[in-house]
């Protein structure tokens, strides 16, 4: 019988019999708050989350500023308003800045965190 690979995040073994490595993605539902991006982490590590994933970027270095139709949102979605991509993203982003309090909170409750 061929045993199941396993690999280790930080002292956890994923795979083989192990249990599911739950990663929670934050994404732009912090609304632009840095207290509700913590209640994020609060909320994920609660539901049983082992991770909690957030994104880096700017507006400026996922797209570009551009009225180019691949480049705007189609009517008739919940994003409408922003228009452009840029807009969307400009308005969604985790600011860098954030990044030092939001590692220092997961890692406080035991949460692994990284970002993409």
């Amino acid at each position: 019988m061929i045993k199941p690979a396993t690999i280790k995040i930080n002292n956890r073994i994923i795979g083989g019999d192990s249990p599911c490595y739950i990663i929670a993605e934050m994404s732009a539902n912090h609304g632009g708050d840095i207290e509700k991006a913590i209640a994020l982490i609060h909320a994920a590590h609660k539901a049983g989350a082992d991770a909690i994933k957030l994104q880096t970027y700017t507006a400026d270095t996922i797209t570009l500023d551009c009225d180019k139709p691949d480049f705007l949102l189609p009517s008739g979605n919940a994003w409408e308003a922003h228009r452009s991509l840029y807009s969307l993203y400009k308005k969604a982003y985790t600011p860098w800045e954030w990044h030092a309090q939001l590692f220092k909170e997961a890692k406080s409750l035991g949460l692994d965190i990284f970002s993409s």
